[in-house]
């Protein structure tokens, strides 16, 4: 039974330890290459006849939701949920 708690111990370490490892060899860069990406500018028109215009990330669909009055930047890989 310690045999197996032990085991498990271990294990659960070694995930948490090479999580971090991961993170730590993928670092900053990763970041870097996301921010040098850049934005894009969305516009949409509203119904008074004027033109909405906000930023979003390259990544990122512009959402428009005029019901609510809401203009924004979806999810990257998902669009607008």
């Amino acid at each position: 039974m310690k045999r197996i708690v032990l085991s498990i111990g271990a294990a659960a370490l070694l995930a948490l330890v090479g999580t971090f490892t991961f993170d730590a060899l993928r670092g900053p860069d990763q970041t870097a290459a996301v921010a040098a990406k850049g934005y894009k500018t969305c516009k949409s028109k509203l119904p008074t006849g004027k033109t909405k215009t906000w930023r979003c990330g390259a990544d990122q669909a512009c959402c428009v939701n005029a019901s609510m009055n809401l203009y924004v930047c979806g999810y990257p890989g998902l669009g607008c949920l």
